[in-house]
């Protein structure tokens, strides 16, 4: 499939912009020049896999490899997958277009239980066989990673081979290994033995009973690679920030969380190499928000000075800074103050659980007067947006745990209430699963029935207390359960699932129990066959997976929960508790905690408004070939970026949430190409606009160009509603000159000629005969006729009220639908 198919096929679904593939700092290798062809493959859609860390820097790793080509592949939407079997399609890579059968190495990331069936449903548009053993030369190697590989059980009859822990240094070896395999036109089973020699790789067919597979560890973050020019995507994703990872693992060992036992030890990045790779990272993306990722923020050693340098280094650019998830002892006093100097990002806040002795249970201490004394203070900060996450269905846990989440709920809103406000606090409650790995593998989980009892109890109470309540499906929550704790009957259900129509389980609008319940059915498994509670003395289908921690240790922190007591976090110093580290290599590693200003402290600069050095540029640019397919907002976004990439100054609004001043005359439809389109940028220093337009080009996406600057009054402003627009339309000839002409005549000899349109899920009538000034066939030329060189003039008038796109018109006027309608190249032309 080359690029203008891909392009004739993203016409006719949605959210065009996800398949692109040419977004800022994507590498595109000539393929004709490597030796390996690796392809990293996300098992969900391109807005949620972009928002994964991973990804991005394994991608930047890979293609650091000489001779090595590394690109991208993400689960197509249920109307994109419809098209690729509709045309019989193979499933591609994102930046060259090249089916997924032709690469040697096809890596999943494998992050969520409930995406498997998308790692099938990829395999199969891909036309490569589910099954490892139904593989032979012919067919890529199928790899996996990720955090549910710590139970690879339900998933390894599909793989080749499995890398278990940290991938940054073992995707090298891999490579290196595959490079070796390539040159020397082995065969597959030999490069499976070569990388099952491999430590955190697991070989599923070639795994002899008793032998174990150790975890990889990074053991110092400091000296693994990360990526300082991440790609950029044109469209919104879920994370839409740059994100850098401060400290992996975690001290506190809540005893529910998989994620902190199985990236232990806890090990911090040096502050100076945060700072200088944020500093190179932004130059490179312009992105306006830093995200500071961990699983417990609040408990970086240096977090105050660190914050503090951020904000004094970034403020002025209008560069906030968030963290995904904060204890509330963090967030009193300096942290608060720091992080709204930009712009309140939002605090979220977990206490799991709603009574103190259920958190004693879990090992999740939380002082509640610390807890309202840091919510008076963010409150009387600005802030009005809160979010509490808790578990359900903890173990050990009565009635009283769950009136206790929606008592602390709603004592948490009274806090603004005492204050003269009415903060929103946002209630989210998923139900608990039991984890490999963890002090609570043992445990059981509760049957659905009973997850729906629990849910009702809490959405009853929510009613009364007016909280803002988002809850987990206890469907998807009993499933995830199930695949979690899986042994390899599973794969039986995952094949059968998918043949059923399983895809994106996570997605609510996409799961299907019933076709589960029919899987299980037909594969012959009961449904909870795991959800049971189990004894010490149970083979686990996990247990040959060693993360380093001690099986005993993890059942006296189950005992002790049982017993309500609390477990102190990971120290600093030699620690040989849970019998991970060896106060040598394996470590805890925490950065010594320093005084603000330690880190070279930049004074704050107030600048008051001068007066005359404002401006504001008029731009006219052009938008062509496929970034005819990035919409208007995310048009919006990408000039906020690439001008910061440009080194401009931008000027912003006041407010809650400051805006660029960059203003657009009117939204180009998804689709459409111009040839002249017009922005105002309003900027702090003043700039020749020549130097605006050069350095814009120099950063602006190919599709993209400025053809115009010109500096125009700080007062002026765009016309809502300017002179006509012109639209040339090339048919894809399914039309001959004869019939358009015909169809077009007949629709302008009509007073009125009325479309139902949908706009923002409301349906209504739109009178397009009005809204048309002219239409006809243009630049017919000697010999046309034969040719067939013709196109589609089509003058649109701009006025108040309601709008038709030039799609809409072709559709009602020529009759051409679907992907007759797609073919059509529509150019704006002033």
């Amino acid at each position: 499939m080359n690029g203008d198919q891909l392009k004739e096929v993203l016409s006719l679904v949605s959210r065009p912009v996800r398949y692109l593939g040419s977004e800022v700092n994507a590498i595109r290798k000539d393929l004709s020049q490597v030796r390996l062809r690796f392809c990293l493959a996300f098992p969900d859609v391109y807005e949620v896999g972009m928002s994964h860390l991973g990804i991005q820097i394994l991608y930047h790793i890979i293609n650091g490899i000489k001779g090595v080509a590394c690109e991208r592949v993400f689960a197509p939407w249920v109307d994109m997958e419809q098209v690729l079997r509709e045309k019989k399609i193979p499933l591609t890579s994102l930046e060259s277009s090249t089916p997924l059968h032709q690469f040697d190495i096809l890596g999943f990331s494998l992050q969520y239980e409930l995406c498997f069936t998308n790692v099938l449903n990829m395999l199969d548009l891909s036309h490569i066989p589910f099954l490892a053993k139904e593989r032979d030369d012919r067919f890529p190697l199928i790899i996996a990673g990720g955090p549910t590989t710590f139970n690879p059980a339900p998933v390894a009859d599909f793989f080749d081979a499995i890398v278990v822990g940290d991938g940054e240094e073992v995707v090298l070896e891999i490579g290196a290994l595959a490079l070796q395999w390539k040159e020397a036109n082995g065969k597959k089973e030999d490069l499976l033995k070569s990388l099952s020699r491999l430590k955190g790789v697991y070989v599923p067919s070639l795994r002899q009973e008793g032998e174990t597979v150790r975890k990889r560890i990074i053991s110092d973050l400091n000296q693994a690679p990360f990526p300082t020019c991440p790609i950029v995507p044109y469209m919104k994703v879920v994370h839409d920030r740059l994100n850098l990872e401060i400290a992996r693992g975690c001290r506190r060992g809540c005893r529910f969380c998989e994620a902190g036992f199985i990236h232990r030890p806890y090990r911090e990045r040096d502050p100076k190499l945060v700072q200088k790779t944020i500093h190179a990272s932004l130059e490179q993306t312009g992105y306006e928000e830093i995200s500071l990722l961990s699983l417990s923020a609040g408990d970086y050693a240096s977090i105050g000075p660190l914050l503090s340098s951020l904000m004094d280094r970034f403020e002025s650019k209008r560069v906030a800074v968030s963290f995904p998830s904060l204890r509330i002892e963090s967030i009193v006093g300096h942290l608060a103050g720091e992080v709204q100097r930009v712009r309140k990002t939002g605090f979220t806040i977990a206490p799991e659980a709603g009574t103190e002795r259920l958190r004693r249970v879990i090992n999740k201490e939380l002082d509640e007067e610390v807890l309202f004394r840091g919510l008076t203070e963010i409150f009387s900060r600005g802030w009005r947006n809160i979010k509490l996450y808790f578990m359900m269905g903890l173990p050990t846990e009565e009635e009283e745990d769950l009136k206790g989440i929606l008592d602390l709920s709603r004592k948490i809103a009274s806090v603004g209430g005492r204050q003269g406000i009415h903060p929103s606090v946002n209630l989210s409650v998923s139900t608990f699963v039991p984890k490999p790995h963890t002090p609570f593998q043992w445990e059981r989980q509760i049957p659905l029935e009973e997850m729906k009892e629990r849910l009702q109890f809490l959405k009853d109470g929510v009613k009364r207390n007016r909280l803002h309540f988002k809850w987990q499906d206890p469907h998807l929550s009993f499933l995830e359960g199930m695949f979690s704790r899986g042994d390899r009957r599973l794969s039986r259900v995952l094949i059968e699932a998918h043949r059923l129509g399983c895809r994106f389980d996570g997605w609510s609008d996409q799961f299907r129990f019933s076709l589960w319940k029919e899987a299980f059915e037909i594969a012959g498994v009961e449904m909870d066959f795991n959800t049971q509670k189990k004894r010490l003395a149970d083979s686990l289908p996990w247990s040959f997976i060693e993360t380093g921690v001690k099986p005993t240790y993890l059942w006296e922190e189950y005992q002790r929960g049982l017993r309500e007591e609390v477990s102190p976090p990971c120290p600093v110093e030699d620690c040989r508790r849970c019998g991970l580290c060896d106060g040598k290599r394996l470590r805890v590693i925490a950065n010594r905690a320093r005084e603000s200003g330690s880190y070279g402290r930049i004074e704050k600069v107030v600048k008051g408004r001068q007066r005359g050095m404002k401006q504001k540029i008029r731009l006219t640019f052009t938008k062509r070939e496929e970034m005819r397919f990035v919409s208007h907002l995310e048009l919006v976004h990408l000039f906020h970026r690439a001008s910061k990439r440009a080194g401009l100054s931008l000027c912003y609004s006041e407010g809650f949430h400051p805006l660029p001043r960059i203003v657009f005359a009117r939204a180009l439809p998804v689709g459409v190409e111009s040839l002249r389109e017009i922005v105002h940028i309003e900027l702090e220093k003043r700039i020749s606009p020549q130097e605006v337009k050069k350095r814009l080009n120099a950063v602006l996406p190919q599709g993209i160009e400025i053809v115009e600057a010109k500096e125009v009054p700080l007062l002026s402003s765009l016309t809502p509603f300017p002179s006509p627009a012109v639209y040339w339309i090339s048919l894809d000839h399914s039309l001959s000159r004869e019939e358009v002409i015909a169809r077009i005549e007949k629709a302008l000899n009509e007073k009125e000629l009325y479309i139902d349109q949908e706009r923002k899920g409301r349906k209504r009538k739109v009178d397009i005969r009005a809204l048309i000034e002219r239409m006809g066939l243009k630049g017919i030329e000697k010999g046309a006729e034969e040719t067939g060189r013709w196109e589609v003039e089509l003058v649109l008038r701009n006025e108040p009220g309601r709008t038709a796109k030039p799609p809409e018109i072709i559709e009602a006027i020529l009759g051409l639908k679907g992907e007759s309608l797609s073919r059509c190249r529509i150019i704006k032309v002033e």
